[in-house]
């Protein structure tokens, strides 16, 4: 991937959504994040759950205690979920890497 494959994918509607829900869920309670989680479906609820997994690699032990399935099992644990992320959009043909600017 080249540097205007990464801008490409910064600047994508598909990025845009996931961080707009990781800084929701940085901002609600754990169980508001619960709820969120259990009512969405598809690419929202794994929005959810990779945004739930960043809040906890980064230390938010009470999204931990909400999410036990979702807690780190490496040391690794944050480019495991930025990888986790990038290959979700490449089951539907929009990864960073192959997208491309108009």
């Amino acid at each position: 991937m080249y540097q205007g494959d990464c801008q490409c994918y910064l600047e994508s509607d598909e990025y845009k959504a996931y961080k707009e829900i990781e800084e929701q869920i940085g901002h609600c309670t754990p169980e508001q994040a619960w709820a969120m989680y259990y009512v969405s479906i598809g690419m929202v609820r794994e929005n959810i759950a990779m945004a739930v997994m960043e809040h906890i690699a980064r230390g938010n032990k009470a999204l931990l205690v909400e999410f036990p399935e979702l807690a780190p099992a490496e040391r690794e644990f944050t480019n495991r979920v930025k990888a986790d992320h990038a290959s979700l959009y490449s089951e539907g043909g929009t990864s960073p890497g192959s997208r491309r600017c108009p």
